[in-house]
């Protein structure tokens, strides 16, 4: 909290800033603000089709929500599926120009990723987050070539991706972050931020943001660091997570934090981030564990979506995640969820549970849970 007599706005001569010196970071600097969240598919009763009905509800919400772009989860629709291009299709074109839509790339080898990026840049994605696996005992050298042939393959806006486990060289840098690396990177033109992932240290989070942030635009995934960093660098957005764990469109709290934290408005931080602590820190509690196995929380990710008016609906067993780390979603996890909603002033639906189960659109179409032959991942007790 802000220490007696602090100054109301923190002086911008203090702070480190990025410079828009390409067109991508012009780019980044007008769209790169507030929250920005992470895509969820919907099928239908068997599991596989998609349903459109519910994918333009979620679209349609995620812009209510004020979220300044979306990156759709591909974990149910891998690249090579033909619901793969019809899942972007569909949020692409429900966003049209309200929400920007963003692309992932996240395999081992190069030509695979730079033959996605050229379909990610003719289905009309708008920003690509680089989030390739490497060899773990790459040199620099080595690490660093491996990126930037991905990054100069398009001219698509890039993010980085500051992670731990597998994406981590412990032997390149303090926690594992390359930052040797990532100065290099940072300096070629269509690379434009950098996303911090929750479990990257308080530490590490500074020392990216004082090696980069003077090029990159710096989004921390843990927003409980931000009355800190803000004072430091300029902090405006934070993106491709479970932004609905935190905020409703009537009650934009993630939003409003993140543009005091760009305006330096010292004390409208400390004020917000007050009030956003007890979803924050319930929301964290659930999902760092599970990431630090190499998974989500799907079913507890999409409550939160619907406790704010999104679609809902279970998510099908994801097959990439190990074996147990994704939690059950039972009746004390909801009723946590929804004391935390409250705790921070939000106001949760009022919709029947069962509504969630089979997601609203199913719902309004009539279908009931028992119309479904599986519940991944839930409990109703």
């Amino acid at each position: 909290m802000a220490a007696p007599g602090l100054a109301a706005r923190i002086p911008v001569a203090d702070r480190i800033a990025p410079a828009a010196n390409s067109s991508q970071r012009v780019w980044g600097q007008s769209h790169l603000r507030g929250l920005m969240n992470l895509f969820l598919p919907t099928f239908r009763e068997d599991g596989r089709t998609l349903d459109e009905e519910a994918i333009r509800h979620d679209v349609r919400h995620a812009i209510a929500q004020g979220f300044s772009g979306t990156m759709p989860m591909i974990n149910w629709t891998l690249p090579g599926d033909p619901n793969w291009r019809e899942f972007y299709r569909i949020v692409i074109d429900e966003a049209g120009t309200d929400l920007p839509v963003h692309g992932i790339i996240a395999s081992r080898e190069v030509e695979n990723d730079k033959a996605l990026l050229e379909k990610l840049e003719e289905i009309g994605t708008s920003l690509v987050l680089l989030a390739s696996t490497y060899p773990a005992d790459s040199s620099a050298d080595q690490l660093y070539d491996l990126m930037a042939q991905r990054i100069s393959a398009t001219a698509l806006p890039v993010m980085l991706y500051a992670a731990t486990g597998r994406r981590a060289f412990p032997h390149l840098g303090p926690a594992g972050q390359p930052l040797d690396v990532y100065d290099r990177i940072a300096d070629l033109e269509n690379v434009v931020a950098v996303k911090i992932s929750q479990p990257v240290s308080l530490t590490s989070t500074m020392q990216l943001c004082e090696r980069l942030g003077d090029r990159l635009s710096m989004g921390p995934v843990n927003l409980d660091f931000l009355p800190l960093l803000a004072r430091h660098f300029r902090i405006g957005w934070s993106g491709q997570w479970n932004a609905e764990a935190v905020q409703t469109p009537q009650q934009q709290l993630g939003n409003r934090l993140l543009a005091a934290c760009a305006a330096g408005e010292a004390a409208q931080i400390d004020a917000l981030a007050q009030q956003i602590e007890p979803a924050l820190s319930h929301f964290f509690a659930v999902q760092a564990p599970v990431i630090r196995k190499g998974a989500h929380p799907w079913q507890h990710n999409r409550y939160y979506q619907w406790l704010a008016g999104g679609n809902g609906g279970l998510l099908p067993r994801d097959s990439h995640a190990p074996e147990g780390a994704i939690p059950v979603l039972d009746a004390r996890a909801r009723e946590g969820m929804r004391a935390a909603f409250v705790a921070s002033g939000l106001e949760p639906t009022e919709a029947p549970e069962e509504q969630f189960v089979v997601g609203r659109a199913a719902w309004a179409r009539g279908v009931r849970a028992s119309d479904l032959s599986d519940l991944p991942y839930y409990s109703e007790q």
